[in-house]
């Protein structure tokens, strides 16, 4: 089985991805804010404990060149879910707030997947925040549960 890094560890898509890789026999690196958050990486401690010598947890900064470099060595694929996550009512600009860190943190673990000769594939994910967007589409609907057929059809690249 193949060793696979992914980003954002502790969100909510990249510990269910941990989890199908881990269940599925690989060996996993991934990548906290903090290791000192140990409310936050606890459902990873969890994991470690029911996958012994299988997880193994790296502090990265999206924000940070060459911060996923550690984390990265070994692995053959990079799943990168990771990316900067506000509430809606936290956004103030939502290209400055929220597309801009996401690019440069891709273009972060990007520029460390070329450095790191063992990568031979990567995944990117989206976010949620592409939905959310500016938010007047999810104003729309309040109680409404966002899936898949929810499409945000109100923000650009500028806004």
């Amino acid at each position: 089985m193949s060793t696979c890094l992914v980003t954002g560890g502790t969100g909510f898509v990249g510990l269910y991805v941990i989890k199908l890789l881990l269940e599925r026999g690989h060996k996993v690196h991934t990548t906290v804010r903090s290791l000192k958050n140990k409310s936050k990486c606890k459902p990873l401690l969890d994991l470690q404990t029911q996958f012994p010598g299988q997880l193994h947890l790296f502090e990265a900064d999206l924000m940070k060149l060459a911060s996923f470099a550690e984390a990265m060595k070994g692995c053959q694929v990079v799943y990168h879910v990771a990316s900067p996550f506000l509430l809606p009512d936290q956004i103030k600009d939502g290209f400055k707030d929220c597309v801009e860190p996401a690019l440069q943190g891709t273009k972060n673990v990007l520029e460390s997947v070329n450095e790191t000769e063992s990568v031979q594939r990567v995944v990117l994910t989206s976010s949620v925040s592409a939905t959310y967007g500016d938010n007047a589409d999810v104003l729309k609907a309040p109680n409404q549960t966002l899936t898949e057929l929810c499409w945000n059809e109100s923000s650009s690249v500028n806004h």
